[in-house]
């Protein structure tokens, strides 16, 4: 689909007014005022030697466009050098992104498996949140430029299918810094920086040598290990004129299973009153989609009795589930998180052409292949199956007075379980020039192409194939014998069993020009800087699904005449998306001193002030302009006050504007089918139904999997947000320095988000469906129903309710919601204490707080709230809406703490170094107790500790050794309500011990 070339006025532009000439002429107008006063002074200040750049390599200053100038110090930025990298002891981007306090939820994550459903993004995958605003709200740069989003969306961050940067493709070994702009960044960097800017700083410049590193690691109690191959060099060439620089990573992991850990080793497990949790004893949380299935009888296209199962003898009995549940987790060889093999280059060069003019490039090559091992395939309801009941595998009980039977949860164990590849690869590749005139400016122009790709490999069901393979009796789901790992009595599969291939792929193309000069003119204060430029870039994003997905290869129904586009059970037909857009922006950046030193002016060292501006014009949905105010008040040698406020905006991404239709599903609560069970007297409360799962004697569940089909929607607005922030640093000056240089620094935030890209998710949808019949007498006709069935009624008799059929799907379309507000404060604690007789140390400590988060309700949420509050609705929420989520678990937003912090301590004595590093992470409230009280998962506190050793004589000069722990004291992660760790905030495991070797030269 060709992009669309609409054009909408920014709010706050006057009609025939170009945004972009609007920005320039307020720019321009300020600096003439600011040049009149100060013609005279910069006439004697402009000298040959003041002409000459500062200097010619690129510095990378993430919040700031102009190299030089105390503006700089405005903007909170969090730099995390190369020590502090080494002491998370992260293997890969994934956990290192966990491991900092600014970071939010990492919601995709390779243990993100999302069952039998491609609509995930999996594999080698790490997502990237500051802030906890969003996996999409987070704009990554590489070397101060952004980078190509990985490709695959997935439905994250409530009901919104979005898309994030890859922190598993960062070249990890080898960077010099992460810089952490925590302050929104529209005005420098364009659309995506609403919560801020990451910045990956990879080392440049390396001196003629290099070095290689063997790392091994290992998890405690787990199959799960780890094979790295690390390295770097440099080389300079044309007499010093020239450098190329190169780091390059080979890793290997192998899978974890389920199996290693108890608490993802079984699904069932049992709470005990003081809320710990051991396995087994119940049969709360296991499935009821077993080898026994689930059958109904049909004659001329009616249902007619109750639903049929299979016992472990191949008999057809009624009124009654499977006696034994699968226990889904206990499955042996199913994998927690996949086996990865992984490799990623990374080379930096430069190439003085003469003393002014440098041609400079990078090359980034990425690719990963994991492996998954997920549950057997089951049948699913987004595919009726029928099958002929002249079929002579048919049990006579359900052949009698039947012409088709219907069959559902039903597990295909016998089909095995079923491997997930996913192929990923990310290419990076630059060219571009730098220099300065002889009048003074720095200047710098760059070409990029960046591309990553996707291909997810699952095995499946051919839904045609497996019912003529039942019809034609070569396979037998009747034959009975099943565990609650599996089935015992096995028939053939292997003539149904499909691969299927999900290809998604994104390109970034950018060109950009930038011109920056730290000293434009002097005047009374010092000198005024100023930068400028112009970016054209082109996005595009595809999703090409397999053909028996896409519509291509149709299930036509036998016995209905029915037509699916679908021919693959579990998957609603999804059709291929294409979309592209075309950007041009231009900025402008002003930095103003107002008050220097020299003045003498008492608290006020100097005043520095940042003014900037970003106008950007989408080919698809139009125009935007905003403005960047940041203000630095040095009040002395110690103390820096500093504030900034912004406006931002991100475009919506390509997929919600192009696409038709989008398919997901997920599992949720039927609430009006517990309320029904409730008033008829079934159960005390909501809460029993729910743990209850299914009615005994029914096999009717009140959770299932439901089927969502969304919309895309071209006329979505951009997402536009309000960032406020102000803090201060104390570095005092008067402590002596044999007690070493101190900082402290506090920064409050808040980011306000209009027209956030949302829908009524569909569990709010189900609730809302449930009001409506519950207490206004009808239904929500988003919430499209099967008829009920027999059992459906009796389910709802005695109840006061029409009865109701199971849900067949959920309508949505994605539109521009009600505003999100959220507010915070970061603490910052950095002290150092060099060249002493014990060595040289440093402790900085990183702690952020998340105040609140909140999002005013809609519509459908302020009714079902009103009715949950004056008794009509008894659900198993006590709120919904705009409460403040932090510190509880929402399907809306996921998992957000309170509090984040870490400590990092390292101390080096001659050729020692020792890092030890403590994380903490605050409680959450997750799910409710069976009194109908909060469940609070409890804090957590992991140490980390290394050792390192570096040789310096003899043969072993250049060698060093290191071991380390992550989780020292190997925690369990802790557990939800329902025994559940929490994958987006912690990972599966306790310690993790590791082992490294390295060469330098």
């Amino acid at each position: 689909m060709s992009s669309r070339r609409v054009r909408k006025r920014a709010a706050g532009v006057p009609h025939g007014v170009s945004p972009l000439r609007l920005l320039t002429l307020a720019m321009v107008s300020a600096l003439q005022s600011v040049a009149f006063g100060a013609a005279a002074a910069e006439a004697q200040a402009v000298s040959d030697e003041k002409s000459k750049p500062k200097q010619l390599d690129a510095v990378s200053v993430v919040g700031s466009q102009i190299a030089g100038g105390g503006a700089q110090a405005a903007l909170p930025v969090i730099s995390i050098d190369a020590e502090q990298l080494d002491a998370t002891g992260a293997t890969d981007g994934n956990e290192l992104i966990r491991s900092l306090p600014q970071m939010g939820d990492v919601t995709w994550n390779p243990t993100w498996l999302g069952g039998g459903n491609s609509n995930a993004a999996r594999g080698d995958i790490g997502s990237i949140s500051l802030r906890s605003i969003g996996a999409s709200n987070t704009l990554l740069l590489i070397n101060g430029r952004r980078s190509v989003i990985h490709p695959t969306t997935a439905t994250v961050d409530g009901a919104i299918s979005t898309t994030t940067y890859n922190s598993n493709a960062i070249p990890m070994f080898g960077l010099e810094r992460m810089d952490m702009l925590l302050d929104g960044a529209a005005a420098i960097y364009g659309s995506d920086a609403i919560a801020g800017v990451v910045n990956v700083v990879t080392r440049q410049n390396l001196a003629d040598g290099g070095g290689v590193q063997f790392e091994y690691g290992t998890v405690s109690g787990s199959h799960r290990e780890d094979y790295q191959l690390n390295g770097y060099f440099g080389h300079d060439f044309a007499e010093g004129r020239g450098n190329v620089s190169v780091m390059y990573n080979f890793s290997h992991r192998t899978p974890q299973y389920f199996s290693d850990q108890w608490y993802t080793a079984t699904s069932g497990r049992t709470r005990r009153p003081d809320g710990s949790l051991v396995p087994g004893g119940t049969d709360s949380g296991l499935s009821t989609t077993t080898p026994y299935g689930r059958f109904q009888k049909y004659s001329d296209g009616t249902t007619t009795g109750g639903y049929y199962t299979v016992n472990a003898n191949g008999e057809a009995v009624t009124g009654a589930r499977p006696a034994v549940l699968v226990d889904s987790n206990a499955i042996p060889g199913l994998t927690l998180s996949p086996g990865i093999k992984r490799g990623n280059f990374f080379g930096n060069a430069r190439f003085d052409l003469t003393d002014n003019l440098q041609l400079f490039g990078e090359l980034g090559y990425y690719q990963a292949k994991s492996k998954s091992w997920i549950s057997p395939a089951s049948t699913s309801t987004t595919q009726p199956t029928y099958i002929d009941t002249s079929v002579a595998t048919v049990p006579a009980a359900l052949a009698a007075g039947a012409d088709a039977i219907s069959i559902s949860n039903y597990l295909i164990a016998d089909g095995g379980i079923r491997p997930v590849r996913v192929d990923n690869y990310q290419t990076r590749a630059l060219v571009g020039l730098r220099g300065w005139t002889d009048g003074g400016w720095n200047w710098e122009t760059a070409l990029l192409y960046s591309k990553s790709h996707a291909d997810d490999d699952m095995v499946g069901v051919d839904v045609s194939k497996f019912v003529d393979a039942v019809n034609n009796g070569s396979y037998d789901p009747f034959n009975g014998g099943g565990t609650r790992t599996g089935d015992q009595t096995p028939s053939d599969a292997s003539s149904f069993m499909v691969h299927t291939h999900r290809k998604t792929t994104a390109e970034l193309a950018l060109w950009d020009f930038k011109i920056n000069r730290p000293d434009l003119f002097s005047w009374y204060a010092g000198d005024i800087g100023l930068a400028a430029g112009v970016e054209v870039r082109y996005e595009s994003l595809r999703d090409n699904r397999d053909t028996i997905i896409d519509g291509t290869y149709k299930y036509t129904d036998w016995y209905t005449g029915t037509v699916y586009d679908s021919n693959f059970f579990g998957h609603s037909s999804t059709p291929d998306s294409y979309g592209s857009r075309n950007v041009k922006s231009a900025f402008v950046e002003v930095a103003v001193p107002f008050v220097s030193a020299d003045q003498h002016i008492p608290l006020v060292k100097s005043l520095d002030v940042q003014l900037a501006g970003r106008y950007e014009s989408y080919s698809d949905v139009g125009d935007v302009a905003k403005p960047k105010l940041a203000l630095a008040w040095q009040v002395n040698d110690s103390l820096l006050l500093r504030g900034s406020v912004s406006e931002g905006f991100k475009a919506p991404n390509l997929e919600l504007v192009n696409s038709s239709v989008l398919y997901r599903f997920n599992g949720y609560d039927d609430a009006i089918r517990c309320a029904a069970l409730v008033a008829g007297a079934s159960y005390d409360d909501y809460l029993s139904c729910d743990a209850a799962n299914a009615l005994p004697g029914t096999g009717i569940s009140q959770n299932y999997s439901v089927r969502s089909v969304r919309t895309g929607n071209q006329e979505l607005k951009p997402e536009l947000s309000k960032n406020y922030s102000y803090g201060f640093v104390f570095s005092p000056d008067f402590i002596p320095d044999t007690y070493g240089k101190f900082s402290f620094g506090m920064d409050w935030w808040k980011i306000e988000i209009e027209n956030p890209i949302g829908m009524l998710n569909d569990q709010n949808a189900l609730y809302y469906d449930a009001y409506l019949r519950v207490v206004e007498g009808s239904y929500n006709p988003n919430v499209v129903r099967f008829d009920p069935t027999e059992a459906d009624i009796a389910q709802f008799s005695g109840s006061g309710l029409d009865p109701v059929g199971e849900v067949n799907y959920v309508n949505a379309t994605y539109t521009n919601m009600s505003p999100i507000n959220a507010e915070g404060v970061d603490y910052t604690f950095d002290w150092r204490l060099r060249d002493t007789a014990w060595g040289d140390f440093s402790l900085i400590i990183n702690a952020a707080r998340i105040k609140s988060y909140t999002q005013d309700p809609t519509v459908e949420e302020a009714l079902i709230q009103s009715a949950i509050d004056a008794g009509l609705l008894n659900l198993m929420i006590s709120s919904i809406g705009a409460t403040n989520l932090v510190g509880r678990y929402s399907a809306n937003v996921g998992v957000k703490p309170e509090w984040k912090a870490s400590a990092t301590l390292v101390w080096k004595y001659d050729n020692w170094t020792v890092r030890v590093r403590d994380q903490y992470t605050d409680s959450v409230v997750y799910g409710l107790y069976g009194d109908g009280s909060d469940f609070v998962v409890p804090s957590t506190q992991r140490w980390n500790l290394s050792v390192k050793r570096d040789f310096t004589k003899d043969f072993l000069n250049g060698f060093s050794v290191e071991a380390g722990a992550r989780n020292l004291f190997d925690k369990d992660p802790p557990l939800n309500s329902s025994g559940d760790y929490l994958a987006s905030v912690y990972e599966p495991y306790g310690a993790y011990y590791y082992m490294s070797i390295q060469k330098t030269w």
